[in-house]
């Protein structure tokens, strides 16, 4: 039973008693071509990070963690990537801020990007380094974005990965091992 904690402890990181549990979750859409003139402001519209329960996300579910085994919570990775047309770039946007949003507690910056250059067609977010903990375990946590540009010339399909760090007692590994 002691090598199987062990054993569990390290495969999900543990570092200083605390476990690291990263969940992904992508998203796509499809900004609507309308030439160069065409501004492109507001949100991008990522429904799939709308309304996020990540206490329920099959990861932690699978370690047995639950809210009170949660101690930090960081975003550790953001990228959008222009899937089509074939040859499609992010270069019609100029500046695009992700935000933290949940019932009563404040909206919050969490990473940004001002730099979209012609021809790339991924581009890696500046994180901010915001502690999401108290978002993750309220009822529902959602990510918005902020954007300003010009509508690409033709519609062009972006997706946005996200890469979410969930630092957690080494209790919840311990609960599911007691399980088995």
């Amino acid at each position: 039973m002691r090598l199987l904690l062990l054993t569990a402890l390290a495969m999900t990181g543990c570092s200083g008693g605390l476990a690291t549990i990263t969940i992904e979750v992508e998203d796509t859409v499809t900004v609507e071509g309308g030439g160069l003139l065409s501004e492109l402001v507001g949100t991008l519209g990522f429904d799939g990070f709308t309304q996020m329960n990540l206490i329920d996300a099959q990861e932690l579910q699978n370690q047995g963690v639950s809210p009170g085994d949660i101690q930090e919570v960081f975003l550790s990775e953001l990228t959008l990537s222009a899937l089509s047309p074939d040859g499609a770039d992010l270069s019609f946007i100029e500046s695009l801020d992700v935000y933290v949003e949940a019932p009563d507690l404040p909206q919050v910056l969490v990473a940004t990007q001002d730099s979209f250059p012609d021809g790339q067609d991924v581009v890696t977010f500046d994180l901010l380094g915001v502690d999401l903990t108290e978002y993750v375990v309220s009822e529902s946590m959602t990510l918005t974005t902020d954007v300003t540009g010009n509508q690409p010339e033709d519609d062009t399909q972006v997706k946005a990965y996200v890469a979410i760090d969930v630092r957690v007692t080494a209790q919840g590994v311990i609960n599911q091992t007691r399980k088995d």
